[in-house]
């Protein structure tokens, strides 16, 4: 036990660049963004997804150089946390570093339970008990994976994005090659709220690359590394989404009503598409590297929860994993218990999405404050700060507001939560500094 725990701990200059990119590229999980979660853009945008992500991924990228910014200087296994705590002190860091935490941990059940309860029980009909073995597996096995060391998660991470981001360009140059390219979805054929809230769909589903910030301190090159890591791989990201966008509504016809009938069948629409076009043999190997996608990103969280939780509480880190495995188990035995796995993924993804934008606010707010203590005010750090400010803020106020009952119920205790968490630790660390 105690060698397993030496050989965990991080050891510095030890990750070479390129799977520092795998940690940013694979959370972000280009195919299970582009298989599944732009649909939630295309509901709004129709036909209009493809100019509309455009718009969401140049706003979107307002927090992407603020976080560039700070991990270029701060190189640690804090991510956000330290970035706050530099920025304006150990409280606010506390609040941010817990707020971050509540997001990823919750991240973990919600993404594998959308795996094994949604993705996998829409293509496949499988008894109930081998669902619920599926959804207590994953934890499981995600545990002893990286009980096994930091690289062999890195790898698996750098192996499943390039072939996601391969598949997707095969998938649509295939549909393109059968449609032929429209102008189409250059023209804005929905009203500007609906246009508006693709875009910011599309922005959000481009967000988790910054799952690399927690290995400031293993990577070789250090910030330096780990800034060029989350650039690149928010970049490739946004064009493959992008260009799924594309293809997807030509794939539709380049019309509002085809995309529309589109989603009406399907809520899947990479895998259709494969199966429509492709045949079985793609869609399967679309619907694999799906999972693998899902997957890839909850790995890459976990290698950063880990981190952020051994940075929060100073323990070892072989206690941190087994901390972040007992949350996630719990959670995925609850759904298992339970049978509901839509209502456990809806209620963990709004508590990760809130406590996540709540944490990004606050670090976004700090921004001028970091720069005039480091590396020099410019004014427009200001003006990256309060656009990524009301970003961010806006992110939360969609997911309270209108309020939907237990969904919304969840989103403010849990923002309220990580709240108190920040305040409770930082007085219990107060406390123990005034004794001392």
């Amino acid at each position: 036990m105690v060698s397993l725990s030496k050989k965990l701990e991080p050891k510095e200059n030890s990750i070479p660049s390129y799977l520092v990119y795998a940690q940013s590229l694979s959370s972000i999980a280009p195919l299970g963004s582009a298989s599944a979660y732009l649909t939630f853009a295309l509901s709004d945008a129709l036909s209009s997804t493809f100019i509309a992500g455009v718009l969401g991924a140049l706003i979107y990228f307002l927090w992407v150089l603020i976080g560039y910014r700070y991990s270029k200087v701060v190189a640690s296994t804090g991510g956000t946390y330290e970035f706050a705590r530099r920025g304006g002190g150990e409280l606010l860091g506390r609040i941010a570093g817990w707020l971050y935490w509540i997001s990823y941990a919750i991240y973990l059940p919600s993404a594998t339970t959308y795996l094994t309860g949604i993705v996998i029980t829409s293509e496949f009909s499988l008894p109930t008990y081998v669902i619920s073995i599926i959804e207590i597996l994953i934890p499981i096995i995600l545990t002893l994976l990286l009980l096994t060391g930091i690289r062999p998660p890195l790898f698996y991470a750098l192996i499943t994005s390039a072939i996601e981001v391969i598949l997707i360009f095969i998938l649509g140059i295939k549909v393109l090659s059968v449609t032929g390219f429209s102008l189409e979805p250059l023209h804005i054929t929905v009203s500007s709220s609906n246009f508006f809230s693709g875009a910011l769909a599309v922005g959000f589903t481009l967000a988790g690359g910054g799952a690399s910030f927690f290995l400031g301190y293993e990577a070789i090159g250090k910030g330096k590394t780990v800034a060029k890591s989350y650039l690149y791989a928010y970049w490739i990201a946004s064009i493959a989404v992008l260009f799924a966008s594309y293809f997807e509504i030509a794939f539709a016809g380049y019309s509002d009503s085809g995309v529309q009938n589109l989603l009406n069948i399907t809520q899947y629409p990479a895998f259709y598409i494969a199966q429509e076009l492709m045949g079985n043999p793609m869609a399967l190997v679309i619907f694999i590297f799906t999972l693998n996608s899902l997957i890839g990103s909850v790995t890459a969280a976990y290698v950063a929860l880990s981190r952020l939780t051994y940075s929060l509480l100073r323990n070892n880190m072989l206690e941190s994993i087994l901390a972040v495995a007992g949350f996630f188990l719990i959670i995925n035995l609850i759904a298992s218990i339970t049978g509901q796995y839509t209502e456990v993924y809806n209620l963990t993804t709004e508590a990760s999405l809130v406590t996540l934008y709540g944490s990004h606010v606050i670090v976004s707010a700090l921004f001028p404050f970091f720069t005039r203590k480091t590396i020099g005010f410019k004014y427009y750090d200001a003006l990256l700060s309060i656009s990524a400010v009301l970003l961010m803020g806006y992110g939360i106020f969609s997911n309270i507001y209108p309020y939907s009952g237990t969904i919304s119920l969840v989103g403010i205790l849990s923002l309220i939560s990580g709240i108190i968490l920040g305040f409770v630790h930082w007085g219990l660390k107060w406390r123990k500094l005034k004794l001392h």
